[in-house]
């Protein structure tokens, strides 16, 4: 069930990534792009929160522009492990076009998050690059 939410949510952040109305609301930035993988490719996380609906997203700024194959994220204090959210691929996403995932449901103070991020650099047919993300929320 929280594969299929975590999907869903993922759906509906790459639809409201083409909207401007969302704004960071200082969840912090840890190591931009954390630590390890391959391919060059570091990502400054924060949370940021539609002023819509009001709901929490991450949102990932990559250094590059990059598409997506999938994310997998992890929070041991919400019981999620290892989700699997998967990207279509093509999208490439920027600076001025970064990927959110959400809404979010649960978020606290001191909560670690981590998130592995698969894709390829530049366009569908670029060089593959995989980045580990490490989250507190603050």
């Amino acid at each position: 069930m929280k594969q299929i939410y975590l999907a869903l949510s993922l759906l509906l952040a790459l639809i409201m990534s083409s909207c401007s109305s969302t704004s960071n609301t200082g969840g912090g930035i840890i190591n931009p792009g954390g630590g390890g993988g391959t391919g060059n490719v570091t990502f400054t996380t924060t949370i940021a929160t539609d002023p819509q609906t009001n709901q929490p997203y991450f949102q990932f700024v990559p250094s590059t522009g990059v598409t997506l194959t999938k994310i997998t994220a992890s929070c041991p204090a919400l019981q999620i492990s290892n989700e699997v959210i998967n990207g279509d691929g093509t999208t490439v996403w920027t600076q001025q076009n970064p990927m959110y995932l959400g809404p979010v449901q649960g978020l606290a103070q001191g909560q670690q998050w981590t998130f592995v991020i698969e894709g390829k650099v530049g366009s569908a047919t670029g060089t593959a690059y995989t980045t580990t993300v490490n989250y507190t929320v603050q």
